[in-house]
């Protein structure tokens, strides 16, 4: 009784797991943590390098723990643009950075390297975001079939 017991948890396990065909790649950078800062004059920047042959798509995804510090005040909508790709300069997404949350930005076909521009949605406003990269928090790509069962 117990062996069905144990082999049914470790099926439930493997199905509610993220496939083996998915990568979580992080932002490219000398180190870390990155320190993002978003304001109504400063806008920043974000790539990702995709490893050679890898099977798509390339999901852009902001994910960040409950109680993770996101500094966020005022009109602190944040648009995502593409600085590279078939469309440099399309608007890709547009979403409030919060802890407790996965977004989804959008989905694309993989290239060698992403790079995308993060600035305030309304400029003339009174908006700041800030926070930080760290592992398991933050901007990352996902690369393949990320899906969980």
């Amino acid at each position: 009784m117990q062996f069905a017991t144990a082999a049914t948890l470790i099926a439930l396990a493997a199905t509610s797991s993220v496939s083996a065909t998915c990568l979580e790649q992080a932002p490219s950078a000398l180190g870390f943590p990155i320190n993002y800062d978003i304001t109504p004059s400063r806008s920043d920047a974000v790539s990702f390098q995709i490893p050679p042959n890898s099977a798509g798509p390339c999901q852009l995804v902001a994910k960040f723990p409950a109680g993770y510090p996101v500094f966020s005040v005022g009109d602190d909508l944040v648009n995502v643009t593409a600085l590279d790709g078939p469309a440099p300069g399309a608007l890709v997404g547009s979403l409030r950075f919060r802890a407790g949350t996965t977004t989804v930005i959008n989905s694309f076909g993989c290239r060698d390297v992403m790079a995308y521009e993060l600035a305030l949605a309304n400029p003339d406003g009174n908006g700041e975001v800030s926070f930080s990269e760290i592992q398991g928090a933050g901007l990352f790509m996902e690369v393949g079939d990320c899906t969980i069962f």
